[in-house]
């Protein structure tokens, strides 16, 4: 969440600058599986939304090609994710680079099918419980 403190001069108290996003992100740590013109590769959701995610590259799935991925902004991905807490792998039938910084890249979900579109609902929507022991 991007936090930027402005002041207002009646008051003199900080306000929050909320980050826009059109859903609210859920930190994770997903395996995932990225599927590009350019090659294969895998690589690491940290955070996802029911509209995207960041990625970060990881390693090539085939060791010829781990040079050959190199994310660009705009470019066509498939993915296939791997959640940790006991769902089922599902496929993002085609998403979109937005922005890259070295091996991270914010991806946009643009196509995928009802049953993976309602696991990444289920996936988002899912609140994590904190127990507090004394």
């Amino acid at each position: 969440m991007n936090i930027a403190k402005l002041f207002s001069r009646k008051h003199d108290c900080p306000v929050k600058v909320i980050d826009p996003r059109r859903c609210a992100r859920r930190l994770v740590r997903f395996s995932t599986t990225v599927a590009a013109k350019s090659g294969l590769a895998d690589g690491v959701v940290t955070n996802i939304s029911e509209t995207g995610c960041d990625l970060r590259l990881v390693t090539s799935s085939f060791p010829r090609q781990s040079l050959s991925l190199k994310l660009r902004s705009q470019e066509a991905l498939a993915l296939t994710i791997y959640p940790y807490d006991g769902t089922a792998a599902f496929q993002i039938t085609l998403a979109v680079i937005r922005w890259v910084r070295r091996k991270w890249a914010g991806v946009e979900f643009v196509k995928l099918s009802q049953e993976a579109k309602e696991k990444l609902q289920q996936l988002c929507r899912r609140q994590v419980i904190l127990a507090v022991t004394g």
